[in-house]
Order: C-alpha cells, then sequence, then structure tokens
C-alpha cells in the first residue's frame, strides 16, 4: 500500500512488485487517471499516511481531518469505507477522544488503532479496533506537554515510537518520544 499525496489516492498492489509494475486498486479515486479530492467516503483528500494488519486498511485523509477504515482489503476501484473517525469539532489546537487536526500518521496491528493530531500536539489511541463511525479514541498521549506536531508511528505492539517534527524542548529541531510500555491509560 502506498499513500499517493497528491493524486489524493491509495495505491495497492496485491503483491510485493518486482520492479516498475502499476498497482493493482486505487481508493481514495474512481480510476487511476483520475485525482479529484473530496469528502465522500470513496474520496481522499491529501491522505499522508496508510496502515493495514494485513486485513485491515487504515488510512489518515489529512486534509479532511478524518480517519478512513476498510474492514477488509476492497476488491474493486473506488471502493467506500467502511468507518470513517471524523474530528468531532472544527479542526484547531483541541485534541481530544473525539477531536483531532490534520492527522498525519497512523498505525495498526488489527487490535489497537493509533493517530497522530499533528495540530495540537496529540497521539489519540484506541485500545481496541474501531467498530463504529466517530468512535472516540480510549485515550490521548500528549507526551508529558513536550508533543508539538507528531508526524509518524511505528510501533511492535508492545513498546510506541512517535516522530514529531517540532517538538517543545527548547528549540531544537525534530524529536522521537519513546514509550517502553505501550501506553492503555
Amino acid at each position: 500500500l502506498l499513500a499517493d499525496t497528491y493524486n489524493n489516492r491509495i495505491l495497492i498492489w496485491n503483491t510485493l512488485p518486482a520492479g516498475n509494475t502499476p498497482p493493482d486498486l486505487v481508493l481514495g479515486q474512481k480510476d487511476f487517471n483520475s485525482n479529484n479530492p473530496g469528502r465522500g467516503r470513496d474520496q481522499l483528500n491529501w491522505p499522508v499516511n496508510v496502515a493495514t494488519d494485513g486485513k485491515r486498511i487504515a488510512v489518515a485523509d489529512t486534509e479532511n481531518h478524518r480517519i478512513l477504515i476498510w474492514n477488509s482489503f476492497p476488491a474493486k476501484n473506488g471502493s467506500p469505507a467502511d468507518l470513517v473517525l471524523q474530528s468531532q469539532k472544527v479542526p484547531g489546537i483541541d485534541v481530544s477522544q473525539s477531536t483531532f487536526h490534520w492527522p498525519w500518521g497512523v498505525w495498526t496491528d488489527g487490535q489497537k488503532l493509533v493517530i497522530t493530531s499533528t495540530g495540537g500536539g496529540g497521539v489519540l489511541i484506541w485500545n481496541r479496533f474501531p467498530t463504529k463511525d466517530n468512535q472516540p479514541a480510549d485515550l490521548v498521549l500528549r507526551g508529558g506537554g513536550k508533543l508539538g506536531t507528531p508526524r509518524t508511528i511505528t510501533s511492535d505492539g508492545k513498546r510506541l515510537i512517535v516522530g514529531d517534527h517540532n517538538p517543545r524542548m527548547g528549540g531544537i529541531g525534530g524529536g522521537t518520544f519513546f514509550w517502553k510500555t505501550f501506553p492503555t491509560t
């Protein structure tokens, strides 16, 4: 899976390409030639990141301030998402279990879901994978107030690492936040 941000789409290869092989499927657009940003369940607007557990697909639909989730791999181009986690307030600096701004990073192992809110400096965690639209996160991490514009996420399900473009740490450049045990509260 590849987030093709500027073309407002996610490209999917059913098998790992050995070279310059065209993708098998596109999400966010009706075909490979379209580039129409939108807000429908079958549209994307500046998707920055995509994650999968091999079964589900989660996309950070950044300009729409939402996460789109497919519960299984789609079989056709432009398939609509099954779930939408939409920020519940006008995006801004407020981050809560239901409010996020400019989600950039997304990670899942199929059990948990984690997203970054680059606006407002937060990381939202669902301890159990969401099952309904706009399901609030279980918790919000702020890195002791030091998260600035968190962007990337990686984890092995036991530990959590978040890359931050502008941490609030006294004028230093980017930084990395590391939780030795996966946060659940």
